[in-house]
């Protein structure tokens, strides 16, 4: 598993910990005061064949809950418990399930599902609701009063649908792999929602190459379909771009002739892979230009150390909330001390014709407020404009990267 991996899974985790806190709190009182149902003469078949759980099936409050890993695992799923947290794992080669007794969500593939009431413990097992499990597996969950059974069927992808999904992505690198902008403008959808304008500058801004690691259909049905997928994508030539590890959430539509596209993409995690290099990505361009946009930043980390918040806006480009902002930094400068000092910077993009640069810095910021000093060295990617001839930054920038010395 990748770093970004485990990060993405701590982030997971940690959400889920908080639910389940949270839930904790409040049931404390009644969860001793419950008790639970009998097991019922009642049968369950998954995928037409069936499963005897025995004690492990219960009938509560008008729900059936079967013990999560005895259900889990004669759905296919590996399980596991991680005894620190009190999550619950289950895993196939579509699926990747985190869960917890009492919690207000459960996580599916990166996908938060409200769980409230679909996850008991009783008699030290944790159960799940049936329904809400075939929610979480795709599978179609039927109560049949006749013969007093319970089927549940799986609806995911086949096969040949994965195929298909398969096929868009091997379309998406080939693309990427010729350089052709119309080539993935053809491969969104009629009704995408996504700027095909904004979609083509930036394919043709820099030429990348692009390994997925993993791919997993979220949601699937015949004209709609959620991907999540792993890319590591790195840059082979042309203008700035940053390599990195991002996990993508992908929705596909289908065209009128079955072909799957583009609908919507969104980056839902990233990590920047080769920090070092990106200073080696300078932009040519006018050295009084150079000059200018590095003396922006140096005027704004002078401002910032001398506690001078009219001076630290006059760097920044005029947005709604300017004054607003300046209030802001004067609170902040009566109580903490800042002492910024940029390390090094480049321009690493420019366009002389719109007035815009994008700076790189690397920077050593040390506050210190209510007696402790916090010290970090961050690189920082800021959006540069000229204005009336002047070039100032932009408000909000991007940290690449982080770390506390």
């Amino acid at each position: 598993m990748t770093t970004y991996r485990k990060m993405v899974r701590q982030l997971k985790r940690l959400a889920i910990v908080l639910f389940a806190a949270i839930a904790a709190l409040t049931t404390a009182g009644s969860a001793s005061a419950a008790t639970a149902g009998k097991s019922p003469e009642i049968s369950v078949r998954i995928n037409g064949e069936a499963v005897d759980f025995g004690k492990d099936l219960l009938i509560e409050k008008g729900k059936s809950y079967v013990e999560y890993a005895a259900l889990f695992e004669a759905l296919g799923y590996e399980t596991d418990l991680d005894s620190s947290t009190q999550i619950l794992y289950a895993e196939s080669d579509d699926y990747e399930i985190q869960a917890s007794a009492e919690a207000d969500i459960a996580i599916v593939n990166g996908r938060t599902v409200p769980s409230t009431g679909e996850m008991i413990e009783r008699n030290g097992k944790t159960l799940i609701a049936l329904r809400f499990a075939g929610t979480l597996t795709n599978h179609n969950v039927l109560w049949n009063g006749r013969d007093k059974s319970i089927s549940l069927a799986f609806q995911g992808p086949t096969e040949a649908d994965k195929a298909s999904v398969n096929e868009l992505f091997g379309k998406m690198l080939l693309v990427e792999a010729a350089g052709d902008p119309e080539g993935i403008i053809q491969l969104m959808a009629r009704d995408t929602i996504m700027d095909l304008d904004e979609v083509r500058a930036s394919f043709e801004k820099a030429k990348t190459k692009t390994n997925i690691n993993e791919l997993k259909i979220q949601t699937f049905s015949a004209t709609k379909a959620v991907v999540l997928a792993i890319e590591d994508t790195k840059k082979l030539s042309g203008g700035f771009y940053p390599d990195n590890l991002a996990q993508v959430r992908y929705t596909l539509h289908k065209d009128s002739e079955g072909a799957w596209k583009i609908y919507n993409v969104e980056v839902l995690g990233l990590e920047y892979t080769n920090i070092p290099g990106l200073f080696e990505q300078q932009a040519a361009l006018p050295d009084a230009d150079k000059a200018a946009i590095g003396k922006a930043f140096e005027d704004q980390a002078k401002a910032a150390n001398e506690k001078n918040a009219e001076a630290y806006v006059a760097t920044l480009a005029d947005f709604p909330e300017k004054e607003q902002l300046k209030d802001e930094l004067a609170q902040l400068f009566e109580t903490a001390t800042l002492n910024v000092k940029g390390e090094r910077w480049t321009v690493v993009d420019y366009d002389g014709k719109k007035g815009t640069a994008s700076l790189l810095i690397e920077m050593v910021s040390e506050t210190t407020a209510g007696g402790e000093t916090y010290k970090s060295r961050s690189v920082v990617l800021n959006e540069a404009v000229k204005v009336d001839g002047k070039w100032l930054l932009q408000a909000e920038a991007i940290v690449l990267s982080s770390e506390q010395l």
